[in-house]
C-alpha cells in the first residue's frame, strides 16, 4: 500500500496529463471523441518517461477485473446445530420414564442436554459442563429451585472472588438448581466453540441463551434431570 501511495504521489501530474490528454495528440481529435475512446489502455499509452507508473496502472486494471468476493455466511447458531441432531436423539439406555413425563437428559460424554416428553426428544442443546477437578456429578436429580436472574460468585465455596480461582458473574439467566449448587443456566462468558465440545464450568451445565430459555419454559420445580456418561460400548467404540 505504501508503494502505491508513493507511485501516486510521484506520478500524479503525469497521470493527470495522460488521462486529460495534456501530452497526448488524441486530445486534438474531432469533437465527440472522448479520452476513453481515444486511449482505451492507459498502460499502452505511457511514454518512456512514464514507465514507472506501469505497476500502479496494471494493479488498478487487475483490481477492476476482479469480482467482489461474496461475504462469508454466518456460522450456524447453537440452536440450529442442536436442531440438526433432534431427529436422531434417543433416551439414554437403562433410564425409565413415564409416557408423558417431561424430563431432561444431560450427556457429559457428548456435551449435550436433551429435553424429552416420554421417549420423544423435543430439544437438543449443546452445553459446556464441569471441567477437570470441577466435574458435573452424575445422577438422577430434580429441579428444586429456580432463579430467573441472579449473580454467581465463588465466595459460597470459600474461594475469594479476587483470588486466581475466584469468579463473579452477574445477570446469569434462567438458573435451575438440580443438586447442591449444580445448575442449568445461561452461560454468556464462554465462546460458542466451547458448547458441545469443551467442558469448562465449575460443575454447572452451561447453555446458550435460546436453549436456556427453552429449558426454563419446559421445566419446573420437580422436573427430573438425569446426568450421565456414556460407556465406550454404548458409543460403539
Amino acid at each position: 500500500m505504501l508503494e502505491l501511495l508513493a507511485l501516486v504521489s510521484l506520478g500524479s501530474l503525469r497521470l493527470e496529463r495522460l488521462v486529460s490528454g495534456g501530452e497526448d495528440a488524441s486530445a486534438t481529435l474531432a469533437p465527440g471523441i472522448s479520452v476513453s475512446q481515444a486511449v482505451p489502455n492507459a498502460v499502452a499509452a505511457l511514454a518512456e518517461s512514464d514507465l514507472y507508473l506501469q505497476p500502479f496502472l496494471r494493479l488498478l486494471e487487475e483490481r477492476a477485473e476482479q469480482p467482489t468476493p461474496e461475504p462469508a455466511p454466518p456460522p450456524p447458531t447453537l440452536e440450529e446445530l442442536g436442531a440438526l441432531e433432534l431427529a436422531t436423539a434417543t433416551p439414554p439406555a437403562g433410564i425409565a420414564f413415564d409416557e408423558d413425563e417431561r424430563w431432561i437428559a444431560v450427556n457429559l460424554t457428548t456435551q449435550r442436554a436433551t429435553a424429552f416428553v416420554g421417549a420423544q426428544p423435543v430439544r437438543v442443546a449443546l452445553v459446556t459442563t464441569g471441567m477437570p477437578d470441577w466435574e458435573t456429578p452424575t445422577g438422577d436429580f430434580r429441579v428444586y429451585q429456580r432463579v430467573e436472574n441472579e449473580t454467581m460468585d465463588s465466595e459460597g465455596l470459600g474461594i475469594p472472588v479476587d483470588s486466581p480461582d475466584g469468579w463473579y458473574v452477574d445477570n446469569v439467566l434462567y438458573t435451575q438448581y438440580v443438586y447442591s449448587g449444580i445448575t442449568l443456566h445461561y452461560n454468556y462468558w464462554r465462546p460458542q466453540s466451547y458448547f458441545g465440545s469443551i467442558p469448562s464450568s465449575h460443575g454447572c451445565v452451561g447453555l446458550g441463551y435460546s436453549d436456556a430459555k427453552f429449558l426454563w419454559d419446559f421445566a419446573d420445580i420437580g422436573t427430573r434431570v438425569v446426568v450421565y456418561e456414556e460407556a465406550v460400548a454404548d458409543r460403539g467404540v
